[in-house]
């Protein structure tokens, strides 16, 4: 009976230690790394479209987008209902397709979070690290764990929608050994 138990808690430590290593998602840096970055987000919009609902929808109207104000950063609280979405300059009914870069500092391994309102997935060196695919007041699109080999630029990509009501698009972090806080503008970049 006891070496059924030990062999038990071994298979539930592997499985859990299996678990918690898979969910560190390992970044590859931006190459070459980029140069002349100015600070701050590209983004393209889509607007006025009532019928989405979700990230496929979304993803469909990106062919049809226009050029915006580029995005400061990544930190957009709800601000209530009527006020613009992002730099949009619309309250309702926005698609965004956001791209540049995220500047990590130090190697190791980041804690993340993004919210969202309504939806929207996040990338970055081309892996999925955040995802909320539904309509929903301003909350957490994921709690991703990267771990980041050395410092330097990574490629970062955002899809985002909000329908109607009130928007959020928000980013934290928290570097190996620091406190979590709001990902400072200075820490996104385009070119």
């Amino acid at each position: 009976m006891k070496s059924f138990i030990v062999s038990a808690l071994a298979a539930v430590y592997i499985f859990v230690g299996g678990a918690v290593s898979a969910q560190v998602i390992e970044l590859t840096p931006a190459n070459p790394q980029p140069t002349g970055v100015k600070q701050g987000l590209k983004v393209n919009y889509f607007t006025g479209e009532r019928n989405v609902r979700n990230l496929s929808q979304a993803k469909s109207k990106i062919k049809w987008s226009k050029p915006g104000k580029p995005l400061p950063g990544l930190n957009f609280p709800d601000k209530g209902q009527g006020a613009p979405v992002l730099t949009s300059g619309k309250p309702t009914l926005v698609v965004a397709d956001i791209s540049g870069y995220i500047k990590f500092d130090k190697p190791g391994v980041y804690d993340l979070e993004f919210f969202s309102n309504d939806g929207s997935q996040i990338w970055i060196s081309g892996k999925s690290v955040a995802k909320l695919n539904k309509i929903t007041p301003c909350a957490s699109a994921g709690r991703p764990k990267v771990n980041v080999p050395k410092a330097g630029w990574y490629d970062f990509k955002v899809l985002y929608w909000q329908k109607e009501g009130t928007a959020c698009l928000e980013s934290e972090w928290k570097a190996p050994g620091g406190k979590r806080q709001l990902i400072p503008n200075s820490a996104f970049g385009y070119k």
